[in-house]
């Protein structure tokens, strides 16, 4: 029996997965029951930013507090699941991953108009509408880009690579992050998971080269940032409240990405494989190491890590 649960570094994995899962369902569920009965929820369009800034200070909330209780359980600082220190959280990381984030979606945007997809029209908002929607996508932005990153890659990345190692572990989460995408938001197509999947399994990239999601989470809410709100993407069919530009998507959906946006373009395809392919060669060191898996060892066609974005 005790083989079954344990092994030489304690509890195994798939138990401490189990136990984080529920610890989490849990949260949510108790969450859910007292807002119902506290608060009386207003309806808002999906693509809302005061929806998104609520939805996800509660899911940033739950998933700390029950990575905390794992954390306690196992004895080990949150650094080990790839949660930046309080130190790193706003570091150069951050910042180069906005960087590459809005980098990334300009480019995809700039292949669309290029091909006769994208054109804009003029400003959607001006004034004191332009400083409030800017200010609140920012800030909705940069909670998606936390919430969701500790979520899918933080402690049950790290402990389900504990289990099957990294990349497997990596390629499965990525492959559920896609998943959730394509069966729970409307219109969804085959272009948008696998998309969204890869780009999963680009975060992924960025913790084990980087050491932590700081670069994964400032490239997730620049990315979001620049699809909703800077270049007025559409999402699930609808435009984000307050976006900026007026714009004309026209064409074939399969280059303009048609009621999904960008992300559902086949040109996102060659944009996701060159972050790739650059990425792989700026950050050439593995940071993020499991337990067993000993000392960093460098590539041998690069000396050393260069901190370049795009």
């Amino acid at each position: 029996m005790r083989e079954i649960f344990l092994n030489r570094r304690g509890l195994r994995a798939g138990w401490r997965l189990l136990i984080f899962v529920a610890l989490l369902s849990a949260l949510s569920f108790a969450s859910d029951w007292g807002s119902a009965r506290l608060f009386h929820p207003s309806q808002r369009p999906f693509l809302d930013p005061l929806s998104f800034l609520e939805a996800e200070i509660v899911s940033l909330i739950l998933v700390l507090l029950a990575t905390w209780i794992m954390s306690r359980i196992e004895r080990r600082p949150f650094e080990d699941y790839g949660i930046p220190s309080l130190d790193d959280i706003f570091g150069r990381h951050f910042w180069i991953g906005t960087l590459w984030g809005i980098a990334s979606t300009s480019l995809l945007i700039g292949l669309i108009a290029l091909f006769g997809g994208y054109h804009i029209v003029g400003l959607a908002i001006g004034g004191l509408d332009l400083l409030y929607f800017t200010a609140l996508w920012l800030a909705a932005s940069l909670l998606i880009g936390f919430a969701e990153e500790l979520q899918f890659r933080a402690y049950l990345l790290a402990t389900t690579a504990d289990g099957i190692g990294f990349w497997p572990a990596a390629a499965i989460l990525s492959l559920g992050f896609g998943a959730l995408h394509f069966f729970f938001k409307p219109h969804e197509r085959w272009e948008d998971f696998a998309s969204t999947a890869l780009l999963g399994l680009f975060m992924c990239l960025t913790l084990r080269r980087t050491g932590s999601l700081a670069f994964a989470i400032g490239f997730h809410a620049a990315f979001d940032f620049a699809n909703l709100f800077l270049w007025s993407g559409q999402n699930a069919g609808e435009y984000a409240v307050g976006h900026l530009l007026q714009t004309n998507w026209q064409g074939s959906e399969l280059i303009t990405g048609g009621l999904l946006g960008p992300e559902a373009s086949l040109l996102v395809f060659p944009v996701i494989a060159l972050m790739f392919f650059i990425f792989d060669r700026l950050y050439c060191r593995t940071e993020f190491r499991l337990e067993d898996e000993g000392q960093p060892q460098e590539k041998p066609a690069q000396a050393r890590t260069t901190t370049l974005g795009l």
